[in-house]
């Protein structure tokens, strides 16, 4: 058996020191506001809410892209970035226990104030890990590229809210998820000095359950030869993500948000 696995990635090593391989690969910040509604959706909590409205916060981004030649091998894709937000957020507090809505109706009698709608500090963080397989079609004939495939998205989200200076409220959950994958890319011909320029737009579709999510990028980058086998340049773009989740989807929250902003990073292109 040892024999056979070793013959095996014998085997495996030879193979792939035949094949040629193209990496790229970018990292940068992008800059994003948050609004729309949380929904709270465990049995105590049922129908509450978070009505989001988020200032732009600086997150960080990476991708990995891997190429090789041969014909019929598609392109593999590796992202990795965290979302921050952090503003107000509308909370509208629902619950189905007599005693604590006996509590909220006589603090909002004695003191005027409505404790079950309150508008307070809250944050927003996710991580998220995408991995995905795409075909390109139309390279090196002068037109716009096509690209479509598909994978998972994986990730993971923490939302507080702060009720008072110390004491917050936490609810945090994540999921893996499948994505589908859509892009299209023109690349201007590429100078004397090996510099080139190219406009792109993508689209990623995640659906799971009775739930959306879709991505929107548009974005140029720019690239110049360092040496024989490396470039070396920069990207920058726009990115939306329309976001409707039910929450019996994922976790115990849902909701209808929008994140929307900038982004600006390096690229590197290995050959």
């Amino acid at each position: 058996m040892r024999k056979i696995i070793v013959s095996i990635l014998l085997l495996s090593a030879s193979l792939l020191s035949a094949i040629e391989l193209e990496v790229n690969m970018g990292g940068g910040i992008y800059y994003t506001d948050s609004d729309g509604t949380l929904v709270y959706t465990k049995d105590f909590w049922k129908d509450s809410s978070g009505a989001m409205d988020h200032n732009t916060v600086p997150s960080v981004y990476t991708w990995i892209e891997i190429e090789s030649d041969q014909k019929y091998w598609p392109k593999a894709r590796f992202e990795l970035s965290q979302l921050s937000t952090k503003g107000t957020s509308d909370i509208s507090i629902k619950t189905d226990n007599e005693t604590i809505n006996e509590i909220t109706k006589a603090v909002e009698d004695y003191f005027g104030t409505n404790i079950s709608d309150l508008t307070l500090d809250s944050r927003l963080v996710q991580t998220n890990i995408e991995a995905y397989l795409y075909y390109e079609y139309f390279e090196d004939t002068g037109w716009p590229t096509f690209g479509m495939g598909a994978g998972v998205k994986n990730f993971d989200f923490d939302y507080a809210v702060t009720i008072v200076e110390g004491l917050q409220f936490n609810d945090n959950g994540g999921d893996t998820i499948p994505l589908l994958f859509f892009k299209s890319r023109y690349l201007f011909d590429t100078t004397k000095n090996g510099s080139s320029l190219a406009f792109e737009g993508s689209c990623k579709v995640y659906v799971f359950g009775d739930s959306t999510v879709y991505d929107y990028i548009v974005k140029t980058d720019f690239v110049m030869k360092y040496n024989e086998t490396t470039d070396v340049g920069m990207e920058f773009g726009y990115k939306e993500t329309y976001i409707d989740i039910k929450g019996n989807d994922i976790d115990t929250v849902g909701g209808d948000m929008r994140t929307a902003g900038p982004y600006f990073g390096l690229v590197a292109h290995f050959r």
